[in-house]
């Protein structure tokens, strides 16, 4: 399916009801630059359906685009065949964003003097929360940004991680 699939099922197993849309979404995003717009989109359109405010929207989207871009080219250097799993969770007025790869970490920018490396600022600055942890079997970043507006919501339970 064109930018991922997603979990179709609840916390319970059940099928989420049609008036109140699933507080997870779960996207698998191939290894592909091209599948990002879309990717995107379906985040945008599942953050619309909770009743999300325009200006978080756009914010999560950046951060969140920033990271999958990252996945796929730091993470699997662009090789087809890889997989990155995104993962966004409402609870309450908090939306918690997961981006995981399978790929390499480098510990180094590995920019080769070109003017760029600036996705970590990015993310940490339009985000509440921003950490990445990188370990030889992948990349996982978590994000947290506290909403200004939600229709829909969920249960809270805490959890934290280290600042970018």
């Amino acid at each position: 399916m064109e930018g991922g699939t997603t979990a179709g099922t609840g916390r319970d197993g059940t099928t989420p009801a049609v008036d109140r849309p699933d507080p997870v979404l779960t996207l698998t995003v191939p290894a592909d630059p091209g599948q990002l717009a879309p990717t995107r989109e379906r985040l945008r359109g599942w953050l619309h359906a909770h009743g999300v405010d325009e200006w978080d929207v756009e914010t999560v989207l950046i951060a969140t685009g920033e990271a999958c871009a990252n996945a796929i080219e730091h993470g699997y250097r662009f090789a087809s065949g890889g997989i990155t799993i995104l993962r966004a969770e409402l609870r309450d007025d908090r939306l918690e964003i997961e981006v995981r790869d399978h790929g390499g970490w480098r510990d180094d920018a590995g920019d080769d003097g070109i003017d760029r490396g600036r996705g970590r600022l990015i993310m940490a600055r339009v985000m509440d929360e921003a950490a990445i942890t990188g370990t030889p079997e992948g990349t996982t970043v978590r994000m947290i940004k506290r909403l200004t507006s939600v229709g829909c919501t969920t249960a809270d339970p805490a959890g934290r991680e280290d600042q970018l």
